[in-house]
């Protein structure tokens, strides 16, 4: 009886550790998360310079099944005269600010960009 005892409220001080382990972070209105990188800058991308509050980018990079779908929804691939590679597997598609990329070795990558100060979009990357 004793051993039953021990079991149990040994279960009972586990279970609510197990269930911690397995909890997810709630995420809202069924939003995905995200796969990429950014950056804060001022200047250009060319010359990045330390940002300031007159002066502040970001420079956004998303990769994954979120720039697959942008990639297939942003329209045709760019011609290869104006594409930033000449690889042959190498797909750009372009739309205003966003632009997205498509290797074999890398697979999709969108890049976009917003100037914080005006609030409008920007270039997220260099060609």
């Amino acid at each position: 009886m004793t051993a039953r005892i021990v079991c149990l409220v040994g279960a009972l001080a586990l279970y609510p550790l197990s269930h911690a382990v397995e909890k997810r972070e709630e995420r809202r209105y069924g939003a995905q998360m995200l796969k990429g990188d950014y950056y804060v800058y001022g200047g250009t991308l060319a010359e990045m310079l330390p940002p300031t509050r007159k002066d502040r980018k970001v420079a956004f990079m998303l990769k994954g099944a979120l720039a697959k779908e942008l990639f297939d929804q942003i329209g045709p691939d760019v011609k290869k005269a104006d594409a930033c590679s000449s690889a042959l597997d190498f797909r750009q598609r372009r739309r205003a600010d966003l632009d997205c990329t498509y290797t074999q070795e890398d697979g999709y990558s969108c890049y976009f960009g917003l100037d914080v100060v005006t609030g409008k979009g920007t270039h997220g990357s260099i060609c």
